[in-house]
């Protein structure tokens, strides 16, 4: 992923949590903690793959380069983490959580100028794809 895509991504998460949450939150609370879990993904992907440039980096010997890169980054696994204990949790989504979550990734994030998802109910269980994942992390392996 490169920084275009790694843009790309934050713009679908801009809209996802500037246009659809915030629509869905009265009306299906189940399909915004769905799209929540997306922004927690989509963000976690961000800092992975900013992780990995930065090493590529350091391999190089840019070790300044690296650094900056990481700390451009730094907020998107806090922010994921966030958006996925929103998620998973047991209480309701509430609007305060969300605007904790934006104040985390950007407080000038913005709307989009136009949307790139015109279907977000297709999003819909991706909560408990995000649990079966966590629970194969967390299942120990046998030989």
């Amino acid at each position: 992923m490169a920084v275009k895509e790694r843009n790309q991504q934050l713009r679908v998460v801009a809209e996802l949590l500037r246009i659809h949450i915030p629509e869905f939150l009265q009306q299906d609370e189940e399909l915004a903690c769905d799209l929540l879990s997306v922004v927690g993904t989509a963000l976690r992907d961000i800092y992975d793959d900013a992780e990995k440039s930065a090493k590529a980096w350091d391999k190089r010997a840019y070790h300044l380069r690296a650094d900056e890169l990481r700390r451009e980054w730094d907020w998107a696994l806090g922010a994921s983490n966030y958006a996925l204990g929103l998620a998973l949790r047991p209480q309701p989504l509430d609007e305060q959580g969300l605007e904790r979550l934006i104040q985390l990734i950007r407080p000038e994030l913005e709307k989009p100028a136009r949307r790139q998802i015109s279907d977000p109910t297709r999003f819909r269980g991706a909560v408990q794809a995000v649990r079966q994942q966590q629970e194969e992390r967390r299942r120990p392996l046998r030989w």
